[in-house]
C-alpha cells in the first residue's frame, strides 16, 4: 500500500510539470505576439498623394519612423449624386466636441422666432405636435405635418410657413438652411362655464386656449457632418449642404435680377417724368 501511494504521488507530480511547463509555453508565446504586433511605425507617403492641410503633420518627412502615431481614417470616401467625392479625415476620431464648443457655434447662428396666441385647442393635445417636428430640418418638418392626422397640424405648418418667410425676408435663407430648433405650446386664457348635469347637480367646465412659439435657427452643416457617426448619414448632411448652397445660390440671383429690373422700371418712369415736363 505504501509503494502503491509513493507511485501515485510521483505520477501526479509529473502530470503537474508537465501541465505547467505547456502553460507557461503558451503564455510566452502569447505575449511574444502581443508585443509583435503592438510595434508598429508611421507610414510614408508619397508626395503625389493628396493630403489635406491639418494632416500634413502628422506625415512630415521630418518625423521619426520610431514615433508611435496613431493611423488616421483616410478611407471615408463619399460620392454625391453628381459624381464629385469628398473624402473625410479625422485624425482622432474617438475624440468628442465640448459641449461649450457646440453651445458656442449654436450661439453664434441665426434664428428667427414666430408665435401663434389664442388657439382654440388643448395645450396638451398641441404638444404633441410640437413636440413632433421639434429637432427636425424644416423641410423634413413640413412633410411630416403634411401626412400627420392630427387636426392642428395644418395651423403649426402655417406657422413654421411663416417664420421661413421671415427668415427668407431679413436675410434671403431658404427653408433648406433651416431647422427646427424649438416648438412648443403653453396655456392660454381658459373659460369657465357651467357644466349642467342630472339630478340637479352642476360643475364647471372649461374652453381651453392655447399659445405657440417656433425657432428657426441656421443650420450649422460642418458641425452636424462632424458629429454624425456614420458615413451614410456624413453623407446625407454633405448632400443637403450642397443643395441648400445651389437654392440660396439660385434665390439670391433672382432677387437681384428682381431689384435690377426695379431699377430700371424707375428710371424710365422719371425720364417719361422729364419728358413731360420739358
Amino acid at each position: 500500500l505504501l509503494s502503491l501511494t509513493m507511485n501515485h504521488v510521483q505520477t501526479m507530480n509529473a502530470l503537474i510539470k508537465k501541465v505547467a511547463s505547456i502553460t507557461l509555453r503558451k503564455q510566452s508565446s502569447s505575449v511574444t505576439t502581443f508585443s509583435y504586433t503592438a510595434s508598429f511605425r508611421t507610414q510614408v507617403f508619397s508626395p503625389e498623394r493628396s493630403i489635406p492641410e491639418g494632416a500634413k503633420a502628422y506625415f512630415s518627412s521630418a518625423s521619426s519612423t520610431e514615433r508611435f502615431v496613431r493611423t488616421p481614417k483616410l478611407n471615408q470616401v463619399i460620392t454625391d449624386s453628381s459624381g464629385r467625392k469628398f473624402a473625410f479625415v479625422d485624425l482622432n476620431p474617438s475624440k468628442k466636441l465640448k459641449p461649450k464648443v457646440v453651445r458656442g457655434r449654436l450661439e453664434k447662428l441665426r434664428i428667427y422666432e414666430g408665435k401663434q396666441r389664442d388657439i382654440r385647442h388643448s395645450p396638451w393635445r398641441l404638444q404633441l405636435i410640437c413636440r413632433h417636428v421639434a429637432g427636425l430640418p424644416l423641410e423634413d418638418a413640413l412633410t411630416h405635418l403634411e401626412f400627420l392626422n392630427k387636426s392642428k397640424a395644418p395651423l403649426v405648418q402655417m406657422v413654421l410657413k411663416r417664420t421661413s418667410n421671415l427668415a427668407d425676408i431679413r436675410d434671403g435663407l431658404q427653408p433648406s438652411q433651416l431647422e427646427v430648433a424649438e416648438c412648443f405650446a403653453t396655456h392660454g386664457k381658459h373659460l369657465k362655464r357651467m357644466k349642467i348635469m342630472g339630478r340637479g347637480r352642476h360643475g364647471i367646465m372649461h374652453h381651453r386656449f392655447s399659445h405657440m412659439r417656433v425657432i428657426l435657427r441656421e443650420i450649422d452643416f460642418p458641425l452636424k457632418i462632424y458629429t454624425a457617426k456614420t458615413v451614410n448619414e456624413k453623407k446625407k448632411w454633405l448632400e443637403h449642404q450642397l443643395r441648400a448652397q445651389a437654392e440660396f445660390d439660385t434665390a439670391n440671383a433672382k432677387r437681384d435680377e428682381l431689384k435690377r429690373l426695379e431699377r430700371m422700371a424707375e428710371l424710365k418712369q422719371k425720364e417719361k417724368e422729364n419728358a413731360a415736363k420739358t
